[in-house]
């Protein structure tokens, strides 16, 4: 090492100290902070936790032909809102018309040889019963009126079948709800109970469908049994779109996923939801009647976990917490006494051991009114 550089050494080390005492003496000397603090508010809270949900109709109806023609007309909106017994299709009644008049026909021509055959019967009695006509003539008479009274009775339910076909002609709505596409056009032919013609969603009311982990099973079937309201939010913008309530709770736990099905029914009179949508399904698992509740921004983290900035002897000292659950704004903790006055909103530069001063007397006794979060 030459003599230069050792020279150069002695003289920055001084240098170094100079400027290390001064920066010490800076910080020694900056004013304090102005702080300005909040009390913790005791309230009801509940504990929601967000699950995925698919929303689904509580029923839907797949409308097809019990008759087979060609479709005549389409009497309906497509996406509109239909009736149950409303009219959707007809179907050209032309054959089913001449196949009834074809019924009623045959009908009134074995009522007519019913009639005879009776009629004859009642000629005959008198004869066997004299003898001027032989037992087997009278029986083999009396046996052909009861076949055409049975005839009669055939064709009357075949005029009843002929008929119900002709109403067929006229395909109404099973269900009330939201009708989607006619999949098929006017002109073309139908088969009975095979062409599907159109889907009716009945969606007000409507179902929302999630799984819980098992070990939510019993705070489900309080949610169930309690009749708490259950929030459904948007999946990807958070606002909540409707209410419901938790109506089902499968009847064993998947034991590939160590989950259970469960079910809310929303009335959505609106029409927030839609089915086949992904939603968020925000479930009560929690409450808490006296809960102690702080701003989350009020809330630092440090390596040994949460804090918060409390007020000793014009200093700021860190204070730990321990975190329950945060909910918007609100954060509800424990390990703070109820009356303790915390700093908030904390200054850029708030460090623990910083000097500090209140901003003002009002702001020393003020108290913590977010009330963003979620009470009970």
């Amino acid at each position: 090492m030459t003599r230069a550089f050792m020279v150069f050494l002695l003289t920055l080390v001084p240098l170094s100290l100079l400027l290390s005492g001064c920066q010490t003496k800076a910080k020694q000397g900056m004013p304090p902070l102005r702080v300005s603090l909040v009390s913790p508010s005791v309230r009801p809270m509940i504990h929601y936790e967000s699950f995925l949900g698919t929303v689904t109709p509580l029923q839907t109806a797949t409308v097809v032909p019990q008759t087979s023609g060609l479709l005549q007309s389409v009497r309906f909106t497509q996406g509109s809102v239909v009736k149950k017994g409303q009219v959707l299709f007809t179907i050209d009644p032309a054959q089913m018309r001449a196949s009834l008049a074809q019924a009623q026909a045959k009908l009134a021509a074995d009522r007519a040889t019913a009639r005879y055959n009776r009629n004859l019967v009642e000629q005959d009695r008198p004869l066997a019963e004299k003898d001027f006509i032989t037992r087997q003539s009278f029986d083999q008479a009396e046996s052909q009126a009861q076949a055409a009274t049975a005839q009669v009775q055939a064709d009357r339910a075949a005029v009843e079948q002929a008929r119900l076909n002709l109403s067929y002609t006229h395909i109404v709505a099973p269900i009330s709800g939201r009708i989607g596409l006619a999949q098929v056009k006017t002109g073309n032919l139908v088969i009975a109970n095979q062409t599907p013609l159109a889907t009716i969603n009945q969606i007000a009311p409507i179902t929302v469908n999630f799984s819980v982990p098992q070990d939510l099973l019993t705070a489900a079937r309080q949610v169930q049994q309690q009749a708490v309201p259950v929030p459904i939010d948007d999946e990807k913008a958070g606002r909540t779109l409707a209410q419901g309530a938790l109506t089902f709770i499968d009847n064993s736990v998947n034991a590939k996923t160590a989950t259970i099905d469960l079910q809310v029914t929303v009335p959505n009179t609106n029409l927030s939801l839609w089915p086949g949508q992904y939603v968020q399904v925000r479930m009560p698992v929690q409450r808490v009647a006296q809960a102690t509740v702080l701003p989350v921004s009020a809330i630092q983290q440090g390596s040994t976990g949460p804090f918060v900035y409390v007020v000793h002897a014009g200093k700021a000292v860190d204070q730990p917490v321990r975190v329950l659950w945060e909910s918007g704004a609100d954060a509800v903790v424990q390990g703070v006494d109820q009356h303790i006055r915390v700093i908030f909103p904390l200054p850029a530069r708030l460090y623990p051991g910083a000097k500090v001063e209140l901003a003002g007397a009002g702001a020393a006794t003020g108290s913590h009114a977010s009330q963003r979060g979620k009470p009970a």
